[in-house]
């Protein structure tokens, strides 16, 4: 069992900050009846309102809303498990999270583009062991080798510019990482490995042709795709509440350029081939083919677990508690608040 959004269940954090401030809207409705006077012609006025019925409200309300986070959260169930031979390579994509992956010279924006690219490739891989890195200033290891896609696209949605706080593009440092994944997690050798590097490849790093050098020894291919354009775009910011761009010690907004030399020589270092993003499924099929192309491992037995989705059951009880709280009016039923009328002139 596993939740395939985990972030979204943070949603649940404002559920109980919503019922303290339904108790403070209380408290201060009544402080202003007291202050209204006499208390008996308080109450005739509001004979019809029933504060247990607001009470009612308030609690399927909140339980609705729990269901439809719940709901989106989306809970995973395994429902099938087989053993398969399997005949993989292995694979770590490196992606670059730095800040300025957030400038827009593609649309909607670089970090976008890529995650989407990246997500495809993924999905064509599939049966192949598949690894993360995401890297800016410093590199880290977001999901070992693993032939699990859908762990690996549930790892990838995750992935912002906001997870590492050491900015800049340390390219070299993304490699030494896949390097040690593969001598560490790594269960094969020879020519069956790859890394795909996916950055805008803005870095003066000198120790990315050594550790491509490296790599390349080990015969790992290094295939690089590039994020963003020649001409560049600035990098949006965050300053005092409002937008804004990143600018130079003398006040000049920086652009950001897409660095092809650079990611070009790392992929001839490693026996592979550049590509720009912006040829779009062709970068995918181009991925897949020289994939396919490498050894396989066959030697191995891996389980596989196939996920059935039960965000169904929480979205209908949302939807149902929502229709109870429409039913309960604060006032009560008009209809039998007549039929009591009538019977007490009757009377």
């Amino acid at each position: 069992m596993q939740w395939e959004h985990v972030t979204y269940l943070y949603g649940l954090l404002v559920i109980p900050v919503l019922f303290m401030l339904f108790l403070l809207a209380l408290r201060i409705r009544s402080r202003q009846m007291r202050r209204w006077g006499d208390q008996l012609l308080v109450q005739r006025m509001m004979e019809h309102f029933s504060l247990s019925r607001r009470w009612w409200k308030t609690i399927l309300s909140l339980l609705a809303l729990a269901c439809f986070i719940l709901a989106l959260a989306n809970l995973r169930m395994g429902s099938k498990r087989e053993k398969v031979q399997a005949q993989s390579s292995e694979v770590i994509i490196c992606f670059d999270v730095s800040r300025s992956m957030q400038a827009e010279d593609v649309k909607p924006d670089r970090l976008s583009r890529a995650r989407i690219l990246a997500s495809q490739i993924i999905e064509s891989l599939s049966g192949n062991k598949v690894g993360l890195i995401v890297f800016a200033g410093k590199a880290y290891v977001q999901m070992p080798l693993t032939v699990d896609s859908r762990a690996a696209l549930m790892y990838l949605n995750t992935v912002n510019t906001d997870m590492v706080q050491t900015q800049g593009t340390a390219i070299g440092e993304a490699l030494t990482a896949a390097k040690l994944v593969f001598d560490n997690g790594g269960e094969s050798s020879g020519n069956n490995r790859a890394v795909i590097l996916i950055t805008d490849g803005e870095s003066h790093d000198e120790d990315a042709p050594n550790a491509a050098s490296e790599l390349a020894d080990m015969g790992v291919h290094i295939i690089t795709i590039g994020v963003g354009t020649e001409k560049g775009a600035p990098i949006p910011m965050e300053r005092n509440g409002g937008s804004d761009f990143k600018k130079d010690n003398q006040g000049n907004i920086v652009l950001s350029k897409l660095n092809e030399s650079m990611l070009e020589e790392l992929s001839n270092t490693g026996n592979g081939f550049y590509m720009n993003l912006s040829q779009g499924r062709a970068v995918v099929q181009q991925v897949e083919k020289e994939v396919s192309g490498l050894d396989k491992d066959s030697g191995q037995e891996y389980t596989f677990v196939e996920y059935r989705n039960h965000f169904q059951v929480f979205l209908l009880a949302g939807i149902l508690l929502l229709l109870l709280e429409m039913l309960i009016s604060e006032k009560g039923n008009k209809i039998i608040r007549r039929l009591l009328r009538t019977e007490t002139t009757g009377q």
